[in-house]
């Protein structure tokens, strides 16, 4: 049995699309894999949101300055635990939390939302640039034949 398909992936922006924090020093440089993976993920009609710690200002500060708030169907930046975040999240985009991924560089806040938060699948930061091929984050798989290629002919089996 596979995975349902993540509806919605949740970022925690800090240390995962881009390095550093924002109330830091840290000039919050694009992350290369997070970012190709953020655009991979979009055009296979996965939304996004944001989740993260800190403030709201600085935050989407940085989202705008990098082009990328718009992104985002929703962004949440507070000091509050991050699983009351992402339920928020899923009822305001009208999901269930069994459709949320959630990714997030630091393991205490991805233990707090899976704890919490069971049905929502947790995936560590430094394995964004894996995302896109998990199941998950696939078309669903089918019994359907392939489709006829636009050249006309039919698919042939390898038999």
């Amino acid at each position: 049995m596979t995975a349902p398909a993540v509806k919605c992936l949740v970022w925690e922006v800090d240390n995962t699309l881009w390095d550093g924090v924002v109330c830091d020093s840290t000039n919050g440089v694009l992350r290369p894999d997070a970012l190709r993976a953020l655009r991979t993920l979009t055009r296979r009609g996965i939304l996004h949101a944001v989740a993260s710690r800190g403030e709201w200002a600085w935050t989407t500060d940085t989202l705008q300055r990098h082009g990328l708030h718009a992104a985002f169907a929703t962004v949440e930046v507070g000091w509050g635990r991050k699983s009351a975040a992402l339920t928020r999240i899923a009822t305001q985009l009208g999901i269930g939390l069994d459709a949320v991924g959630y990714i997030d560089a630091e393991p205490l806040e991805r233990s707090e939302v899976a704890h919490a938060l069971p049905q929502v699948r947790c995936y560590a930061g430094r394995h964004v640039d894996v995302l896109a091929d998990l199941q998950e984050f696939r078309a669903p798989v089918t019994n359907a034949p392939p489709p006829t290629s636009p050249m006309g002919f039919a698919h042939i089996s390898a038999q």
